[in-house]
């Protein structure tokens, strides 16, 4: 579903893989973060749904600021803001397993190309909008108890989210700016839980996203790792409602993309950002979560706008 830079579909659609494998943030867990990925696993024959919105706010640009970026260094996309809306589910199989799944909904907005010719910039829009990709995800934990619960993580994303959107000149949006990249992703990683007291836990983790290519165009590999401390103000864990607050540190580095075997210069980066994030537990079974979250370093290759502030709030059912 992140974090990108002016290549900045992909970053949404990398948070749906993130949300996927974070499910067991919400009732009943240790505590979490916002995309920091949890080490517990759900107990067989449970289930944990939950229901997502991110919202993005990159770096404005006028027509006549972006055609100033293409006259200068070429090509230049933007996107000003835009809203991602995902569905997660996970299921605990059998003792320490369980499998997810996750899918979603993008909406860009203020999309803008540039392209120069001769001395000429020409102006494009478009409204990057539909389904993003379905990712499927398991999750086994090899340890728990005293020292806390480490896991290993697998998925797939499969390629049913749209790609066929246009800008108002015809021209198809490149795959890292449609809602659906038309390729297999598989991201990898671990994370670990645990309680430090009984009232604050810690949380991490580190996930690799590997791309693969698709009508000569690869999104660039992704590595996300960061930590999470959550404290419970609530004093008794079986007390409702029930408050807790959070601080998040991840950092997201992004490869750059690849058309027909050459990497393009105006892509990837390294981003770190913090969250903090509080979260209300109704009952055992229900939970909401706001986290916003700041960029305190973006460094970025080439010539790419920026991430100004990024939101996310969820809520999550379980039985």
């Amino acid at each position: 579903m992140i974090e990108n830079l002016h290549r900045v579909s992909a970053a949404f659609l990398s948070l749906a893989i993130a949300s996927a494998v974070l499910a067991n943030h919400g009732p009943g867990a240790s505590g979490g973060g916002n995309a920091v990925v949890s080490g517990e696993t759900i107990k067989p024959g449970k289930y944990e749904i939950t229901f997502r919105e991110d919202y993005s706010q990159f770096q404005p640009f006028t027509d006549a600021q972006a055609a100033r970026r293409a006259l200068k260094g070429g090509d230049f996309d933007a996107l000003d803001h835009g809203f991602l809306t995902t569905f997660d589910f996970a299921y605990g199989v059998v003792e320490d397993f369980q499998l997810g799944a996750s899918i979603g909904y993008f909406v860009g907005r203020e999309f803008k190309s540039a392209t120069a010719d001769a001395g000429i910039a020409d102006i494009s829009h478009a409204e990057p909008t539909g389904l993003t990709d379905l990712v499927l995800t398991a999750k086994y934990r090899l340890l728990k108890g005293q020292p806390g619960n480490l896991s290993v993580i697998a998925g797939v994303k499969v390629p049913t989210g749209r790609s066929d959107v246009h800008l108002d000149n015809g021209e198809r949006l490149s795959p890292t700016d449609q809602p659906g990249t038309g390729a297999w992703d598989f991201p990898v990683g671990f994370a670990y839980s645990r309680f430090l007291t009984s009232r604050i836990t810690l949380d991490a983790s580190i996930m690799y996203t590997f791309r693969t290519q698709h009508s000569f165009f690869k999104v660039g590999d992704r590595l996300d790792f960061g930590a999470a401390l959550a404290y419970r103000l609530t004093e008794r864990i079986k007390t409702f409602p029930q408050y807790s607050v959070f601080a998040e540190v991840i950092d997201v580095y992004l490869m750059k993309d690849t058309v027909h075997g050459e990497k393009d210069a105006n892509t990837g980066g390294n981003a770190v950002y913090v969250t903090p994030g509080g979260r209300i537990r109704f009952g055992p079974n229900l939970a909401l979560t706001v986290a916003p979250s700041f960029p305190v370093y973006q460094e970025v290759n080439g010539d790419q706008g920026k991430v100004r502030f990024k939101m996310a709030v969820s809520l999550s059912f379980s039985n």
